[in-house]
C-alpha cells in the first residue's frame, strides 16, 4: 500500500502595517485575518493621532470659538438659563473663558483622543465578543483590531480638513465638519439629537461594519460575520442611546 504524503498549504505571506492600513479598505477580511495571526496597533494608532492632531490644528485656526460656545448655550436650556440669569459683562467673560477652554480640549482631543477611544472600544467589544461570542479574544488583539478598524473615521478627518478651508468660517459646526450625518445638515436642533443623528454617520457606521469583519476574520469557527454583526450593532446603538439618555437632560 503506498501512502501520499499530504503537503501542507504555506501560510499566507505577512502584509506590512502599511499594507494593513491600505487593506483595511480594500481587502478587510484577508487583513483583519493577518492583523489576529499578528497583532500590533502602533502604526494605525500614530497615523489616527497625526491625523487628528492636523485637524485640531485646523479647526482651531478656522473656527470662531466665541460663535460655537454661545450657540450651544442657546441650545441648553439648562446653560442658557444660567447665563441669561448674568449682566452682560459677566455673561461675556463666561463666553470668553468657555471658548478658550473648547480650544485647548480640541488640540487634547486631538493628542490623546483616539487612543482614549481605542481603548474604551477595544475593552467594550472584548468583553461582549469574550462573554457572549465565546471569541476567546485577547485584549492585545481586540486593541489592535480596533485600531485598524476606526481608519475609516480618520480618513472622515483627512477629507475635513481642505474642506474646512473651503468653508466660511461662520458656518463651520467643529463636530460636524464633514456633511456626512443627519446632524451635519439639520441645524438648531437639541444636543441630545446631535447626539442620536450623529451616530448614523457614514465613516462611523462604516468602522463598526469593519469591527464586525475584524471579529468575525479573526476567529471564524466561533464568530460568523452574522453573529459578530449584531454584537457590533448591540455595543454601537447601546452607547449611543446611553450618551443621548446622559446629554437629554441638559439640553
Amino acid at each position: 500500500m503506498v501512502t501520499t504524503a499530504v503537503t501542507p498549504e504555506p501560510a499566507p505571506a505577512p502584509i506590512s502595517s502599511i499594507g494593513r492600513v491600505f487593506g483595511v479598505f480594500f481587502t478587510p477580511r484577508q487583513t483583519f485575518a493577518d492583523i489576529a495571526r499578528r497583532p500590533n496597533w502602533l502604526v494605525p494608532l500614530l497615523l489616527m493621532t497625526a491625523i487628528s492632531l492636523a485637524l485640531s490644528f485646523a479647526i482651531n485656526a478656522r473656527v470662531d470659538w466665541s460663535r460655537i460656545t454661545e450657540e450651544r448655550i442657546e441650545e441648553s436650556r439648562f446653560a442658557s438659563s444660567r447665563i441669561d440669569q448674568l449682566p452682560p459683562d459677566q455673561r461675556q467673560q463666561v463666553i470668553d473663558r468657555q471658548a478658550s477652554g473648547a480650544k485647548v480640549t480640541r488640540y487634547v482631543r486631538g493628542a490623546i483622543g483616539t487612543a482614549c477611544l481605542a481603548i474604551i472600544l477595544a475593552a467594550v467589544y472584548l468583553a461582549v465578543f469574550n462573554l457572549v461570542g465565546g471569541a476567546g479574544a485577547s485584549f492585545r488583539l481586540s486593541f489592535s483590531l480596533v485600531n485598524y478598524a476606526m481608519l475609516p473615521i480618520a480618513l472622515k478627518e483627512l477629507l475635513g480638513i481642505p474642506i474646512l478651508f473651503l468653508k466660511d468660517p461662520a458656518t463651520i459646526d467643529p463636530d460636524n465638519f464633514l456633511a456626512s450625518n443627519p446632524a451635519a445638515i439639520l441645524s438648531g436642533i437639541p444636543a441630545w439629537e446631535k447626539v442620536l443623528l450623529g451616530s448614523l454617520d457614514l465613516f462611523s457606521l462604516w468602522s463598526a461594519l469593519l469591527v464586525a469583519v475584524a471579529f468575525s476574520a479573526a476567529n471564524p469557527k466561533k464568530v460568523s460575520f452574522g453573529k459578530a454583526l449584531a454584537l457590533v450593532a448591540f455595543v454601537y446603538f447601546g452607547l449611543t442611546l446611553l450618551f443621548t439618555g446622559l446629554i437629554a437632560p441638559f439640553s
